[in-house]
């Protein structure tokens, strides 16, 4: 997974990405990732799902209180936000169980997420960017008030 650069967003085709910033933390806020062996786990779950399901991940983190994780991922335009975290959760989930059969001790629901998450769109486009480009529009300029009458 590389890191990808402002200039690399800024060159790719209009239209064409939806880069989203996903962070998913763990139930209870349980300090999961202090063993590497969970963490290369959750990252492998990723990389499948990378593959089976089309995403494509540009960066991922782990939280330094060691209980939650930041993606930075292309979603195809076929998934919801909400199908996304769910496939991210449940692939890892199974997985990280799977390996790590002692976490069924800690989480005997099979829960590894908590139900909180946090999901934000990623791009090139910035504020200022989207006012000029709406301000340059053919349409004389109007309120949204205007708009409606």
């Amino acid at each position: 997974m590389e890191a990808v650069s402002s200039e690399a967003f800024e060159s790719m085709p209009q239209g064409r990405y939806n880069w989203q910033h996903l962070m998913l933390r763990t139930k209870y806020s349980f300090r999961l990732f202090r063993n590497p062996k969970t963490m290369a786990n959750v990252k492998t779950a990723f990389e499948e799902v990378e593959r089976a399901f089309g995403f494509k991940i540009r960066e991922l983190g782990f939280g330094e209180d060691q209980a939650h994780v930041h993606m930075v991922v292309e979603v195809p335009s076929k998934f919801s936000m909400s199908q996304t975290l769910q496939i991210f959760k449940v692939h890892s989930s199974k997985r990280v169980f799977e390996q790590s059969e002692g976490l069924r001790k800690r989480y005997p629901q099979g829960h590894l997420w908590s139900d909180y998450r946090y999901s934000g769109s990623v791009g090139p486009m910035t504020e200022p960017t989207v006012k000029t480009y709406i301000q340059k529009q053919d349409i004389q300029q109007r309120t949204l008030a205007e708009f409606s009458s």
